[in-house]
């Protein structure tokens, strides 16, 4: 590299530092979403979850991972009969908007064997994002209002295991995104209404459609929730 060249990089870096010092914010903060909670599975679950019809026997932590064994039961249309649906509070309003991140790894291979993110007022009233065997897999998202389904135009076939899966609400729209991994960028799947009602929506993950003695798990990881980007 020549002088020229040198003194230009070094006239380059001050200008950064100056900007940054002036403004008391580094230059990249603005691209850094704001967590407003996240559970990385170490040992226990954080404060603030709750379990809609638990089985204890039928989930635990390790290696960073919640799993959860998948069991019969699901909320489509009016069967309001998920097990092991864990939830917790919406950080932020759906006005405000928020974000929902998680890896998860399953392999579905029963009927409507399912698993994913669930946005949920209630049993009949939700939106989720889920991997499902349909006669193959695919990941997909949807809202049910008063127990009757509508699917959104989102759905794409996916064969691997693990996912990396994302949605966000704001307003009355849900936009879903997927990738198979962290150096990927989010790929889009589609989006969906999100139902009205009067209850406040809670965050978390439902699996279903599954057997009474078990024989696969949906493993979940690095959950986030963030507030929606401008």
């Amino acid at each position: 590299m020549n002088v020229i060249a040198l003194l230009m990089k070094f006239r380059i870096f001050a200008l950064a530092f100056t900007l940054v010092a002036l403004s008391g914010t580094p230059v990249a903060a603005a691209d850094t979403p704001e967590v407003l909670f996240e559970d990385n599975f170490s040992g226990k679950l954080g404060e603030g979850w709750q379990w809609l019809r638990e089985r204890p026997e039928h989930w635990r932590i390790a290696d960073g991972s919640l799993i959860i064994d998948t069991l019969p039961g699901s909320y489509w249309q009016k069967e309001n009969s998920g097990q092991n649906t864990l939830l917790r509070k919406a950080p932020a309003s759906l006005k405000d908007g928020f974000t929902v991140e998680v890896h998860m790894d399953n392999s579905p291979k029963g009927q409507w064997e399912h698993a994913g993110i669930l946005v949920y007022f209630d049993g009949y009233t939700f939106v989720a994002f889920n991997k499902e065997f349909t006669g193959k897999q695919c990941i997909f998202v949807f809202h049910q209002q008063d127990g009757k389904p509508i699917h959104g135009p989102g759905e794409t076939d996916y064969k691997d295991s693990g996912v990396w899966l994302r949605l966000t609400l704001r307003g009355t729209k849900a936009t879903a995104q997927y990738r198979s991994s962290e150096k990927e960028p989010w790929q889009p799947i589609g989006e969906c209404a999100i139902p009205t009602s009067t209850k406040e929506p809670l965050v978390g993950f439902q699996s279903g459609y599954g057997q009474e003695k078990p024989v696969r798990q949906a493993r979940f990881r690095s959950f986030r929730i963030l507030k929606a980007s401008e």
